[in-house]
């Protein structure tokens, strides 16, 4: 998500979500000395991530975005496919997450507690896909930002 790219493609938040993911990534080869599989899922969950937390917020201001003449992925493709790509990423974001955490060895309690979150994520964006509406769409904008906190201290336990 570049000065660059925000103008120019609705895509940008992809490019954003690399470089996103890439400061856990670096903190586990400088731990580490070298890159290795739990640091590239904790790398892919912010990329995955990243379309529920934004493309939400971006449904919620699409007309003054198009005002600005900032492309984003709901007024280039609409609210139903970013729903749908919301809901695919929900998806991604809990199965790297939760690979992560196996990976790492989090305890019993912590990865059901993991379970859960990612389920509500989940749910939330699967609700949004069936029954649109603003209050759903901004519900799933705050509870991303409560997951990726939460996701991040269990594995951090």
């Amino acid at each position: 998500y570049t000065v660059w790219l925000k103008r120019r493609t609705c895509w940008s938040i992809v490019w954003g979500g690399i470089s996103g993911g890439m400061p856990i990534l670096a903190g586990r080869v400088l731990a580490l000395g070298h890159v290795d599989l739990i640091g590239i899922l904790l790398s892919l969950a912010i990329l995955f991530w990243i379309p529920t937390h934004i493309l939400t917020f971006a449904m919620r201001y699409v007309d003054e975005y198009r005002a600005a003449g900032v492309p984003t992925f709901p007024s280039v493709y609409g609210f139903r496919a970013t729903r749908l790509v919301i809901a695919i990423s929900s998806v991604l974001v809990a199965l790297t997450t939760g690979a992560a955490a196996v990976l790492i060895g989090v305890r019993w309690g912590f990865l059901r507690l993991l379970a859960v979150l990612s389920t509500g994520l989940f749910l939330l964006a699967l609700i949004s896909v069936f029954h649109p509406n603003e209050r759903i769409n901004f519900g799933l904008f705050k509870f991303a930002s409560v997951y990726m906190l939460s996701a991040m201290l269990v594995l951090s336990l």
